[in-house]
């Protein structure tokens, strides 16, 4: 919404920067992977069932971003 207190002119002479995804599903893995902290990974008590929980979710994750640059027919295609 425009204001007055931020100016245009500023606006239209910025940068844009986006956040992509990474290509391939092992960089998107690692980038997920990296995103969390062991302290955090360590504050439940079943840790090792919550790692592998978090690499499921990890690993689908990656397969549908890798997989949604194909269209509809990304879904017909078997790895």
């Amino acid at each position: 919404m425009p204001t007055n207190s931020f100016p245009v002119t500023v606006l239209q002479n910025s940068i844009k920067l986006t956040n992509e995804p990474p290509k391939g599903i092992k960089n998107n893995l690692l980038r997920s992977y990296n995103s969390f902290d062991n302290k955090y990974l360590s504050l439940c008590n079943k840790v090792s069932i919550f790692k592998k929980l978090l690499w499921g979710l990890w690993f689908f994750n990656a397969i549908i971003l890798e997989r949604r640059k194909y269209g509809p027919l990304g879904w017909n295609i078997p790895y």
